[in-house]
């Protein structure tokens, strides 16, 4: 497909994945299907062809925020546009990010990560409260709930799905030998960290 004139398909295709209008960010792969065709896959690889060039690449994630490959059928996938390389520090903060969240994001990946990935709330909130000072922090938390990069369930706190996919975990904690994350976070309608 070229790319000076993209065709209808790729068109349709990056309105989909560009535009978010829900609070969780992405399409399903069924909703490509859909609106795109049964070709959806050749064209969100043309697409990131495209994207390429402006540091942007298609990914497609399951339920639990692992990166799966293009090819098959991952109707069920969700698809996500991502950042090929973390934002700067001075970017992360024109899209909206405070370096005390992202402080608190990296605190408490690192403890989750320490833990085996998850950890009781309390617990978690306790480490935090030791490192960090002021209101903000009950803040700064909510919005990483909020968001997708922290998950609780039944009073334990775990690794979100949006940090598996956006945060480099490997680079985070300084060594490889980690389930791999993806990115640094990335900008969502209501601004994201990195």
């Amino acid at each position: 497909m070229p790319a000076r004139v993209p065709s209808e398909k790729l068109r349709r295709a990056a309105k989909l994945l560009l535009y978010r209008s829900r609070a969780k960010p992405g399409v399903r792969g069924w909703e490509l299907a859909k609106l795109v065709g049964k070709d959806y896959l050749d064209v969100v690889k043309a697409l990131n062809t495209l994207l390429d060039t402006l540091g942007l690449e298609v990914i497609a994630i399951d339920d639990e925020g692992k990166r799966l490959k293009l090819e098959g059928d991952p109707r069920s996938a969700l698809f996500l546009v991502v950042l090929k390389e973390p934002l700067t520090l001075q970017e992360a903060r024109s899209v909206g990010w405070r370096v005390d969240d992202l402080a608190v994001l990296s605190a408490s990946l690192l403890y989750l990560l320490a833990k085996g990935g998850k950890a009781p709330r309390g617990d978690l909130v306790n480490m935090l409260k030791a490192k960090f000072r002021g209101p903000r922090l009950s803040y700064a938390l909510d919005r990483l709930f909020r968001l997708g990069y922290l998950e609780e369930e039944d009073e334990q706190v775990k690794i979100g799905w949006r940090s598996r996919v956006e945060v480099n975990l490997d680079k985070l904690v300084g060594f490889s030998g980690l389930p791999s994350g993806g990115q640094a976070p990335r900008e969502s309608s209501e601004s994201s960290p990195s």
